[in-house]
């Protein structure tokens, strides 16, 4: 197998879906087998300075330095490190994502949005109003899990219905893409809106002066990536860490204004580009010493990435090269932070499995995500809004539904946020629904890609090539 092929492979859906599914399923036997390991590795409390400064002073007759920082960020948990830090990557991808669909996407246009927008809107819905009907008179910290099953993982998603191949349409896989495109816009304006705990304006205020500047330097065409970065992580990251508003919502900031536009249109970079390698087509084993290139073909290498870089988007070739990073590290890593739910304790696994947090996300995700969806992609249809799209049948619709309710990754993130709380005397009864609501988005994700997979195999038949007599 060659190295493309191969590279190919790790960055395929199938594979980094397997890798994560290994994460949780690694997680939740090291919770069980060793809890107290467990615990101790993601309850590490870490401190991030930044801008160390020391000044040296007499006291007492001895010189003693003091050290302070520029910055000086307290997490109380390395698990919070995963969630409040390297998931701001992870949404940043999101961001670039979504902004690149919206841009020249597959959410360019109305006609091509509209559907997988009003079926990820049902999908979201449907869970809530389960959630909500099954915990709607229990402990105000039950109420606010509503958010959990509304979620959908990319990710997961994709790896089932890739596996599927040709026995289900391309179309298909392009309107589930879609749909959750559109479901992780839904998830970060609940984050947003509904699970900040506290607000300080002031940070708010600089965060989003922060942002404001970015977009300014999107509209006088400022293509120099590392001034996104260090205003994001410095400034808008740092303060909307500061002002209450959950972290990973820098990450989306930081992604809708990455700019998208090119330094050349296509037609001049390949007529640059053909000049230069007009020059490198003539040119042999001579032109190396000892393997390396001479200065003149070193320099017809530069000027080919140069023109390249000019030729592409920031967004893209960013959004292009941390997608391994994400895919194949952080989603991994936020996985064995978060799936290790301990069944072993007081919690038994018949009580987490049917209490009414459980019951709200587990039947939410397996059963109200495929109603929303289908229900309300056939309202769009009935009413004219929207159109299927070519090969997509109904029982695809209601298949994909089905796979769409792996809530898994933005799921296990809002369990997070939804029973976060500080109150000492609630926190005891905020970690058992913790656990109970993981256990049910672990459950439901596996049942829903076995059914949906089962479902949508049998439904669809796979294509032959037809015979010409």
């Amino acid at each position: 197998m060659d190295l493309k092929k191969l590279r190919s492979i790790i960055a395929g859906p199938t594979f980094t879906g397997g890798l994560l599914f290994f994460a949780a399923v690694a997680a939740f036997i090291w919770a069980n087998v060793s809890p107290d390991t467990y615990n101790a590795v993601w309850n590490q409390p870490l401190t991030l300075n930044l801008g160390t400064h020391i000044e040296k002073a007499l006291e007492n007759g001895v010189e003693v330095e003091h050290v302070s920082y520029f910055m000086s960020i307290h997490l109380k948990s390395l698990q919070l490190l995963v969630s409040d830090l390297l998931m701001v990557i992870f949404f940043f991808s999101v961001g670039l994502e979504i902004k690149g669909e919206f841009i020249a996407g597959k959410l360019s246009t109305f006609s091509k949005a509209i559907l997988p927008i009003g079926a990820a809107l049902g999908g979201m819905i449907f869970p809530a109003l389960i959630y909500f009907c099954f915990n709607h008179d229990a402990t105000d910290i039950a109420e606010q899990g509503w958010g959990i099953p509304m979620a959908t993982d990319i990710a997961f998603s994709l790896a089932v219905i890739s596996l599927l191949a040709k026995r289900v349409p391309l179309s298909l896989k392009i309107f589930l893409m879609t749909l959750a495109v559109a479901d992780d816009l839904g998830g970060i304006a609940v984050i947003a809106f509904f699970y900040t705990e506290h607000l300080d304006t002031g940070a708010l205020a600089i965060a989003l002066i922060g942002t404001g500047f970015l977009f300014l330097a999107n509209m006088v065409n400022a293509r120099t990536k590392w001034l996104y970065y260090v205003v994001g992580f410095v400034v808008v990251w740092t303060q909307i860490l500061e002002s209450g508003v959950h972290a990973t919502i820098a990450g989306i900031l930081m992604g809708f204004a990455f700019p998208t536009n090119v330094g050349m249109l296509p037609k001049e970079y390949a007529a640059k580009a053909q000049k230069v390698l007009e020059g490198l087509k003539h040119k042999g084993q001579e032109s190396l010493y000892r393997g390396m290139p001479d200065a003149d073909t070193s320099d017809a290498y530069f000027e080919m990435r140069q023109l390249t870089t000019r030729a592409e988007s920031p967004l893209a070739s960013v959004e292009r090269s941390i997608a391994p990073f994400v895919a194949l590290v952080i989603m991994p890593v936020f996985a064995l932070a978060n799936a290790g739910v301990n069944i072993s304790g007081d919690l038994s696994f018949t009580q987490a499995i049917t209490a009414p947090v459980a019951l709200g996300v587990g039947i939410g995700l397996l059963i109200g995500k495929p109603v929303g969806i289908f229900l309300f992609t056939l309202l769009f249809v009935k009413l004219g809004i929207g159109k299927l799209p070519d090969d997509v049948r109904w029982k695809h619709i209601f298949g994909m539904g089905i796979i769409a309710g792996m809530g898994f990754t933005v799921a296990l993130f809002i369990t997070e946020l939804a029973f976060r709380t500080t109150n000492l005397s609630i926190r005891e009864i905020a970690l058992n629904y913790t656990s109970e609501a993981k256990l049910a988005i672990l459950l439901a994700s596996v049942l829903a890609a076995i059914i949906g997979y089962m479902f949508l195999y049998a439904v669809s038949g796979k294509k032959k090539a037809k015979v010409h007599k």
